[in-house]
């Protein structure tokens, strides 16, 4: 298991100290799609002196990147292939195998359409944007959001349904313990996608604060990733009081609750 922070490079470089195992970026921030090849390479040389890897990555799209057509909303399709495909070109060039998409507000679907055929059309997207990551290495993770950040895909178990009909062009599944807590999901619902799986989030429900910040208790979704056999990255999205204090703590925290709970499944 690999255990990771999101935040950027800027923060963290100071903090060379921290047993980390990988850094989650912003896709926004860091690989800039609708900026200049060069303003990137100048991030690049700079997250390229870490010493480690930034292997995911996740607010994909900024909120006016509509992705849902209907009688009252338009979806620019040339500027979200451009952006797409430019941000997975600069993935691969950044060694990120990741991409989660999240995007509450580019996904929201207005009033004039069905919430159906809303999410068909974010399946196609997902599909579409699946198809052409295969080639950068990158794997595109839809992430279930809490109510109050968008008013689709929200549990795990929507989330898995509409991965499990575009599966085959790589699509996968991310389960956010944050997200899960605010919504009432039982960590049972990760067992029947246990096969979309492919990336998890991890903050505590209060405050959306780092692990042990309030000593919340993430074993019970732990034994659920345990028994679906998952063993690829955890990374905590949270809301940092002061990072330069929690992140080492936070990260053992977490550590140390993956493994209780592993000695609680067995």
């Amino acid at each position: 298991m690999k255990f990771g922070i999101c935040t950027s490079f800027r923060t963290i470089s100071q903090l060379n100290e921290i047993a980390l195992d990988y850094l989650e970026e912003n896709v926004q921030r860091f690989l800039i799609p609708e900026r200049p090849q060069v303003e990137f390479e100048e991030l690049l040389h700079a997250v390229r002196q870490l010493p480690f890897p930034v292997e995911a990555a996740n607010s994909l799209l900024p909120a006016d990147l509509r992705l849902i057509e209907s009688p009252s909303q338009h979806v620019d399709r040339p500027r979200l292939e451009s952006y797409m495909r430019t941000a997975l070109r600069r993935a691969e060039q950044a060694g990120i195998r990741i991409f989660v998409f999240g995007s509450g507000g580019a996904r929201n679907y207005p009033a004039d359409i069905e919430k159906e055929a809303a999410a068909q059309q974010l399946a196609e997207h997902m599909a579409t944007w699946s198809g052409w990551a295969r080639e950068h290495g990158v794997q595109i993770v839809l992430e279930p959001l809490r109510y109050e950040e968008t008013n689709i895909l929200n549990t795990v178990a929507e989330g898995g349904a509409l991965v499990s009909t575009i599966a085959g062009s790589g699509a996968r599944l991310l389960a956010d313990v944050y997200h899960m807590a605010c919504n009432g999901e039982d960590p049972e619902s990760i067992l029947p996608y246990r096969s979309l799986l492919a990336h998890v989030h991890v903050a505590e429900k209060q405050d959306r604060a780092a692990p042990g910040h309030h000593g919340e208790d993430f074993r019970p979704y732990f034994s659920a990733l345990h028994r679906a056999g998952y063993d690829q990255r955890i990374s905590i999205e949270c809301n940092w009081s002061d990072f330069s204090s929690e992140a080492v703590p936070a990260l053992a925290q977490l550590r140390t609750q993956w493994e209780e709970s592993s000695r609680q499944t067995v």
